[in-house]
C-alpha cells in the first residue's frame, strides 16, 4: 500500500467523495483524482492541508506506520488552562484519559459541528466574515463552507483554535452547557430557543433563521423543531400576521432568479389544515431538511406534494404523505434584504 492507497483509505474512512476532499484542500476534483490514480504526486502543501484539517498522522500518511489519526497531546496549548477555569476542574483531570475533551470517545463531532454553525452565524451578525473565521482557525474558506453545508464535520483541532480565537465558551461548544456562546457574556437565555416577537408601532423583531432554509437539497443542520437563533428588526407592513412570522435566509441558487443566495425573506407559518390549499413560494421543513421551493399544483389531498425549483437546473422534490413527514410550512411573503450582485 503506497501513499495513494492510504489517501483513498483515509477518504473512505472520513466518508467523503473525491470532490468533497478536493474542495477542502483547495484543488479540483480531477486534480485530486489524479493523485489517487498515481498520475501525480501529493504535494507537501496538500499533504499538510489534509493532515491539519483532519488531524491525520503525517507519518502514517507517508509511510503507513502508526495510527491513521493523531491523538490529543497532553498540555499542548492554552486550552487546558482555559477549560480548567471554565469547568471548575483540575488540569490533571482534563489531561487524563477520562478527561480529554478532544479524543474520539469524548468529542462528538456532529453535536460540536451543529453548535459551531450557530456560533458562526452569531459572529457573522457581528460583522465577522467567514473568511476571517477560517483564517483565524487555520482552515480554508472552502472547508468552512463544506462544514456549513453539512459536507464534513468540525475537526477537534479546529474546535480548539475556534475557542481560543473568538473566546468561545468551551463548555457550550463541546457539551452544549452554559448560558452563552461567548465566555465573556453572561446570559440566562437558551441560545437555541425561539425569541419572542415584540410588536411596536412601526417596527417589529422577528425570529431569524440564518442558513437553514436552504434553496438546495442539502441536509440541514436544523433540528426537527426548526429552532431560531437570532432576531431581525424590520418595518411592519399591513396584512401580515407577525406573531407567526419568521425571516429565513436563502442558501443556494435553486430558486434563482426569484430568490438569490443570501436573500432574507419574511414568511408566515401556514396552519396544517391549509397545507393542501397552498401554492406559490414556500419554506417547507420535512424530515431533516428545510428547503425553499415553489408549489405549482398542490396534490396533498391525494397524498403527494411536488416542490419545484425556479432555476431549471435545480430540479424538484416529490414528497409522499405516507413516507415524508412535513413538519412545518411557511408562506414566503416578501424580501427584507437582498444582497447586491
Amino acid at each position: 500500500m503506497d501513499i495513494s492507497d492510504r489517501l483513498k483509505l483515509l477518504r473512505k474512512t472520513l466518508n467523503l467523495t473525491q470532490a468533497q476532499l478536493a474542495s477542502v484542500i483547495g484543488i479540483s476534483r480531477s486534480g485530486y483524482a489524479s493523485i489517487e490514480m498515481r498520475l501525480t504526486g501529493l504535494t507537501p502543501r496538500n499533504q499538510n492541508a489534509i493532515c491539519e484539517t483532519f488531524s491525520v498522522n503525517p507519518v502514517w500518511l507517508e509511510t503507513g506506520i502508526g495510527e491513521m489519526f493523531l491523538e490529543p497531546t497532553k498540555g499542548n496549548d492554552i486550552l487546558t488552562e482555559a477549560l480548567s477555569k471554565d469547568m471548575g476542574v483540575s488540569k490533571d483531570w482534563i489531561e487524563s484519559g477520562a478527561g480529554k475533551m478532544f479524543n474520539k470517545e469524548i468529542y462528538q463531532k456532529a453535536d460540536v459541528t451543529d453548535r459551531f454553525i450557530i456560533a458562526l452565524e452569531h459572529l457573522k451578525l457581528q460583522g465577522i466574515p467567514y473568511s476571517e473565521i477560517a483564517t483565524k482557525i487555520g482552515a480554508s474558506v472552502s472547508l468552512v463552507s463544506e462544514i456549513r453545508r453539512g459536507k464534513t464535520k468540525l475537526a477537534p483541532h479546529f474546535a480548539k483554535k475556534f475557542i481560543e480565537a473568538f473566546e468561545i465558551n468551551a463548555k457550550w461548544l463541546l457539551f452544549g452547557e452554559g448560558d452563552s456562546i461567548f465566555k465573556n457574556i453572561t446570559s440566562t437565555e437558551d441560545v437555541t430557543n425561539v425569541h419572542p416577537v415584540i410588536i411596536n408601532d412601526e417596527w417589529i423583531d422577528v425570529p431569524f433563521v440564518p442558513l437553514h432554509a436552504r434553496a438546495t437539497f442539502a441536509e440541514s443542520f436544523l433540528d426537527t423543531n426548526v429552532k431560531e437563533i437570532e432576531i431581525v428588526r424590520i418595518q411592519k407592513r399591513p396584512g401580515i400576521n407577525y406573531n407567526k412570522a419568521r425571516v429565513f435566509e436563502v442558501d443556494g441558487d435553486s430558486m434563482e432568479p426569484t430568490l438569490v443566495s443570501g436573500e432574507q425573506v419574511l414568511c408566515e407559518v401556514i396552519d396544517p389544515s391549509n397545507w393542501r390549499f397552498t401554492t406559490g413560494v414556500v419554506v417547507v421543513a420535512f424530515g431533516n431538511m428545510v428547503v425553499i421551493k415553489r408549489i405549482k399544483d398542490n396534490d396533498l389531498t391525494n397524498g403527494k406534494l411536488v416542490l419545484w425549483s425556479d432555476n431549471e437546473q435545480g430540479g424538484k422534490i416529490t414528497l409522499s404523505k405516507d413516507t415524508d413527514e412535513i413538519r412545518r410550512m411557511y408562506k414566503v411573503k416578501y424580501t427584507v434584504y437582498k444582497p447586491i450582485r
